[in-house]
């Protein structure tokens, strides 16, 4: 994919991927709490898509086996139909939950089995620019995805968000036909069950592998602290308006696709890289907590991005690079699955902490933890 000047067209079917499924992710969630009124309503639509994320080990488990074009074409076409059966029938709540579930159960399987294609078909050598790129895309879908679900559900009709959502769906499968197959590697005949055991003995004994995955997992944890607390921080302690808040969340955006644009500089750097990274969230996160007025928050802010992109370009890149090819996908796929998992839980604990500690405390609580997933490496 990589020798024959195809990864763009692999980015570009995942940008495209990546736009409409937030557009209609965000439609949705304004659909929801206006139909409903209830943001237990809206929490359950968030609960519903979390769920099948903490299947991340078999997703990945499936990608090892088979052929990724084809899988990645198959899911792509299931969360099409999904979406436009939503938009054409306009269900009532529990049919959309049941839906949703069905498109986020094939998007689980989407999540490792790109990541493992990458690590299939680049060669070592090019793994951070390919890893930047699909970072780009994915910051640039996340953002303009929200924007556009957000004019649109205004607009009136949150079905267009979702028929716009299923076309990204079978844009993406043009895009992914132009690709060659990516086949697995040879297997030894061992059962499915073994094979996810196998990869799971990997995170568990690789000394190159298991690092990393503390530092993506323990630092995803940390941050997360810190979301219910920038709120507070910035409206509250340092009495800023509104504007600020968004931002210092532009800024973390801001500093993700700068780093992840800054791949050509990563290469035979990509271990040192990484722990830059993590230090970098730290004193970002650090500095958001101490700072005495509301412009060192949004450089903060700036700065935590810049490692997050950092970390998140090169992490992936180690575990390509030193996982065995054959349990790539369990690796890749238990990964994003505790990170999620730890996302969630550093948001529902960071509101405690605001409470028992103040937000600059729980800010400062959580460079203390990035810090230890450095130290851990």
């Amino acid at each position: 994919m990589w020798t024959g000047n195809r990864y763009p067209v692999f980015v570009a079917s995942r940008l495209v991927s990546q736009t409409g499924d937030m557009a209609a992710l965000t439609a949705l969630t304004v659909h929801v709490h206006e139909s409903t009124g209830s943001p237990v309503a809206v929490g359950t639509l968030f609960l519903v898509r979390v769920l099948p994320r903490i299947l991340g080990l078999v997703a990945g488990a499936i990608g090892d086996r088979v052929e990724l074009r084809g899988l990645l074409m198959a899911c792509d076409a299931a969360c099409g139909v999904v979406f436009l059966v939503i938009a054409l029938v306009n269900p009532g709540y529990p049919l959309l939950l049941a839906l949703v579930f069905v498109a986020e159960s094939a998007a689980t399987i989407t999540l490792p089995a790109a990541r493992t294609m990458v690590g299939r078909t680049v060669p070592k050598e090019h793994l951070p620019a390919a890893n930047g790129m699909l970072l780009a895309a994915t910051a640039i879908g996340f953002a303009s995805g929200s924007a556009l679900g957000a004019l649109l559900a205004g607009a009136g009709d949150y079905r267009w968000a979702l028929v716009i959502n299923a076309a990204s769906f079978g844009g993406s499968i043009l895009l992914l036909v132009l690709l060659p197959r990516a086949v697995p590697e040879p297997r030894s005949g061992r059962s499915f069950f073994a094979e996810a055991t196998a990869g799971l003995a990997v995170l568990r004994r690789d000394s190159g592998v298991r690092p990393v995955v503390i530092g993506l997992v323990g630092v995803a944890f940390a941050a997360a602290l810190d979301r219910p607390a920038l709120i507070v921080l910035v409206r509250t302690d340092l009495g800023a308006s509104a504007l600020w808040y968004g931002l210092a969340l532009g800024a973390i955006s801001l500093g993700v696709l700068v780093a992840s644009l800054s791949y050509r500089g990563f290469e035979g750097r990509v271990p040192a890289l990484f722990g830059v990274g993590i230090v970098a969230q730290t004193a970002g996160h650090l500095t958001m907590g101490l700072a005495p007025v509301v412009g060192l928050v949004v450089l903060g802010a700036l700065v935590a991005g810049l490692g997050n992109g950092l970390e998140s370009v090169c992490g992936n890149t180690l575990l390509q690079r030193d996982a065995p090819k054959e349990s790539l996908g369990v690796v890749l796929g238990v990964v994003l699955s505790g990170s999620f998992l730890a996302d969630a839980a550093g948001s529902a604990l960071g509101g405690t902490l605001v409470e028992w500690i103040s937000a600059p405390g729980t800010f400062v609580l959580s460079a203390a933890v990035m810090l230890a997933c450095v130290r851990a490496r």
